[in-house]
């Protein structure tokens, strides 16, 4: 098929890509179907661009309350292949057990999340260099060491504060063991950043202290009950205050929850 000739190109040029495997079904022999989706995947990662996978993930439970063992694992091989989201049709739009797919669909996808971050396999994940100019650079290198401490030091959680998502989207790319907590005061970049892999985005006001930035939102996520007292967080930030013309002040900070 002469799209996945010139994959990347594609790829490059959307915002988001959807692997519909019953439309490629139609355009490949189907015993393609799992490696093509496997490196369209990939590829969406390189590039950094959000990649859901759809079609008959659980298409059983349009009429029966359980799926099949077949269909679990499926679920499971897209969430071992580091798809950003997966997506039901037919299972939550007509059928009767909508509320039951969505819980199978959850079950499966952390119980494979559980299994990767025991086998430590985000470790060898290669990242290619994404980033053209200095700064770009820079907010790559920051985000792998970022990812490499928070793995190693075994944190409890992710902090970023961004305007435009950037770090986070890059922190999300290399798949760290804990979540992402993306803090933005921009509701389209929290919008956008809800199909990222492991990112948490909240919308929230900052301000050009950081230190009240960060206290502030432990607070939040303290009440959410998504950390507790004696967790440790590790601090992103891309943010540019007011008073600063350069480049944005990038950080990393450790924290321990008081």
């Amino acid at each position: 098929m002469e799209s996945l000739q010139k994959l990347e190109e594609i790829v490059e040029a959307s915002d988001g890509i959807m692997v519909a495997r019953g439309d490629l079904g139609v355009e490949i022999p189907l015993e393609q179907i799992p490696t093509v989706q496997e490196v369209i995947i990939n590829v969406c990662r390189q590039l950094n661009k959000p990649v859901i996978v759809a079609s008959q993930l659980l298409e059983s439970m349009v009429e029966y309350p359980t799926p099949t063992r077949a269909e679990v694992a499926d679920v499971s091989e897209a969430v071992r292949q580091y798809a950003d989201a997966l997506m039901l049709s037919g299972e939550s739009a007509i059928g009767p057990y909508a509320q039951k797919a969505v819980s199978v669909l959850r079950m499966a996808s952390s119980r494979m999340e559980l299994w990767s971050r025991e086998e430590n396999r985000q470790s060898d994940l290669y990242q290619r260099q994404l980033g053209v100019s200095l700064s770009d650079r820079i907010a790559e290198q920051i985000c792998n060491s970022a990812v490499k401490m928070a793995n190693n030091l075994s944190v409890d959680a992710i902090f970023v504060y961004t305007k435009h998502g950037q770090m986070a989207s890059l922190l999300s790319r290399i798949r760290p063991y804990p979540p992402i907590f993306a803090f933005t005061n921009d509701d389209s970049t929290r919008m956008a950043l809800n199909l990222q892999w492991g990112v948490i985005p909240l919308l929230v006001d900052l301000s050009d202290d950081m230190e009240a930035n960060i206290s502030k939102t432990i607070d939040l996520i303290k009440t959410k009950g998504m950390v507790k007292q004696g967790d440790s967080v590790l601090v992103v930030s891309d943010l540019t205050p007011a008073h600063v013309t350069s480049t944005a002040f990038q950080s990393i900070q450790v924290k321990t929850i008081a």
